[in-house]
């Protein structure tokens, strides 16, 4: 069952053809024969965009960071940078 599950999962990820509605062209995104994009639906690829938004907001404390998929493709479109309210507000160099 789970092979199976693996087998429809590939050739979900295989797209020949560009999306209609985002313009996602697979063949674009090719090197050395591997497609270079971010699914969602590969949980390898979910952990590495994980693995990212967390150091990103490790060495920025004052950032929360969250990935924006693709609805149609589920492919990374782009990661969203949200700032937190600082505790101490504004340092006066800033006002």
């Amino acid at each position: 069952m789970q092979l199976l599950e693996g087998r429809k999962m590939k050739a979900k990820l295989n797209l020949k053809i560009p999306c209609d509605i985002c313009d996602y062209d697979p063949q674009d995104h090719v090197f050395e024969g591997k497609d270079m994009n971010l699914y969602k639906q590969r949980k390898h690829d979910r952990k590495l965009v994980k693995e990212y938004c967390e150091e990103h907001e490790m060495l920025h404390s004052n950032h929360k960071c969250k990935p924006i998929w693709s609805k149609c493709c589920g492919i990374l479109d782009r990661y969203h940078i949200a700032l937190k309210e600082s505790k101490y507000g504004f340092p006066k160099y800033l006002k």
